[in-house]
């Protein structure tokens, strides 16, 4: 079974489905009675029947095409509206008319959505109701018994999908939202508030232009196991959620940053070439370094080694991420606290 991946695809494929049930099984049945009124050379019904055929298998042909039902979802609803009205107005055979109508009001409110199907069931319910208390010999003659019955039976119908329409547009409400919640936590860092490792990929992955120059980071804490043996877990989290603070902080919006893991950091600077992302992560570990980090009456200093490399595009990271990890072991071998590009290797 093949799943859909949003809850916009999820609303997209209820309202194509509605709309392609219609197209079959309205047509099917107007068909049946346009035949026999061809038949009995009643040409008015015919090819009225004819061209609401016809209405709707081009616009819901259409919403196939384009795979979207804006602008065909408000035409369609309106259409049935308008033959809704047709139906019990004219009545058809013996009054039966208004029986049609009414399985095409709740599809009218659904395909047009909660906003436009309120105001096309309270225009339905008023046209209606005016033109039912006419004496207009164009409309059909419905008993004094069917007639208040034939009104309050329109206005529930019209309220009832309406409220129907209501719950279901609160439950997709409460399940965009989840599934957004969802969303945003599996792609963010729960310690530090920042894009993690599957966050950065994804955001890798939608960059307008996939072949722009882009330089990367690795940024790795140093000596951050002694902190977590000396001072505890609790605190060296505390140094972690704070460290990344102070990173964002000093960084620009367009700039991403990602906790990659353990007390790893990925900067990924859009448009800077590589000299100049060393000079930004450069002035960061000055700033890291000359900061006292104070935790439960501890005062810890804390340093870090990075590397730096160049990439292009999604499918440039991951070679030159690896070069920014080789970097950084570069960095604690020559004694830590420093920044390693290609410029200063030898």
């Amino acid at each position: 079974m093949k799943l859909v991946s949003s809850t916009e695809q999820i609303e997209l494929k209820r309202k194509m489905v509605l709309m392609r049930f219609l197209a079959v099984m309205g047509n099917i049945i107007m068909v049946s009675f346009a035949l026999p009124a061809a038949w009995q050379g009643n040409w008015y019904n015919f090819w009225i029947l004819i061209t609401m055929i016809s209405i709707v298998t081009i616009l819901v042909g259409v919403a196939q095409l384009r795979n979207h039902t804006r602008g065909t979802s408000i035409a369609l609803a309106s259409v049935l509206c308008i033959f809704a009205l047709y139906l019990t107005l004219d009545g058809g055979t013996d009054g039966t008319g208004a029986y049609f109508s009414f399985t095409l009001i709740p599809m009218m409110i659904v395909i047009a959505g909660l906003r436009i199907g309120q105001l096309l069931g309270g225009l339905y319910s008023t046209l209606l109701i005016i033109a039912l208390m006419t004496d207009s010999p164009s409309i059909h003659a419905y008993s004094e018994q069917a007639l208040p019955r034939l009104i309050a039976a329109t206005v529930f119908i019209v309220l009832l999908s309406l409220l129907i329409e209501w719950t279901h547009v609160q439950a997709y409400l409460a399940i965009k939202h989840t599934a957004e919640t969802h969303q945003r936590n599996s792609l963010t860092d729960p310690l530090t508030g920042m894009m993690n490792r599957l966050g950065l990929e994804r955001q890798i992955l939608k960059w307008a232009r996939p072949d722009q120059p882009a330089s990367v980071a690795l940024i790795d804490i140093d000596h951050f196991k002694a902190i977590n043996d000396r001072y505890g877990h609790d605190v060296g989290d505390n140094v972690l959620s704070t460290f990344a603070r102070v990173i964002r902080s000093n960084l620009k919006e367009s700039d991403n940053v990602c906790r990659w893991g353990g007390e790893e950091f990925v900067l990924v600077f859009t448009d800077v070439p590589e000299i100049e992302a060393r000079r930004i992560v450069d002035e960061l570990r000055e700033l890291i370094a000359a900061r006292t980090f104070n935790f439960d009456n501890h005062s810890i200093r804390v340093q870090f080694s990075a590397g730096i490399a160049a990439l292009s595009g999604e499918s440039g990271f991951k070679n030159a991420l690896k070069q920014a990890d080789n970097r950084v072991y570069q960095a604690k071998d020559n004694g830590r606290n420093q920044v390693i590009s290609s410029a200063d290797i030898t």
